[in-house]
């Protein structure tokens, strides 16, 4: 039996429309912009994000303007919020909070690595080459 791909955008659509009504919802990560944390093919929970979500180091699931996307929260100033792919080293994403529509669960491990990670921004593209190296895209 052979597997097919679906555009971002498609998925993700409904992956929001769920989440809208109330429902939590299981997808694949796809591609390695949450290296180290999340890797390509693994599964992750999404649930409907609340007001106390919205927390620096949070996994999110939000619109990103012409894509989806599920980034680690690095800025909150008002109703604006900026995400970082854990695998990325530039190329925030920053939107209003009505467009973050669910949160990843992360264990107290996960967020406590993720502050660390988060602080070695300016020197993380040396593990991600060989985390990217390693892994699946």
């Amino acid at each position: 039996m052979g597997s097919k791909s679906v555009a971002n955008v498609a998925t993700f659509s409904v992956v929001r429309d769920i989440l809208l009504e109330g429902q939590a919802v299981k997808v694949a990560v796809k591609g390695q912009s949450m290296l180290p944390f999340f890797v390509s093919g693994a599964t992750v929970s999404i649930r409907p994000i609340t007001p106390c979500d919205f927390k620096r180091y949070n996994v999110v699931f939000a619109d990103a303007g012409n894509h989806f996307v599920i980034h680690r929260i690095i800025g909150l100033e008002g109703d604006k919020v900026t995400l970082l792919g854990d695998g990325n080293i530039v190329g925030t994403e920053s939107m209003t909070r009505d467009k973050v529509y669910g949160v990843v669960d992360c264990s107290a491990l996960n967020l406590l690595l993720a502050r660390l990670w988060v602080a070695l921004r300016p020197v993380r593209r040396f593990p991600l080459a060989i985390f990217r190296r390693i892994t699946p895209k």
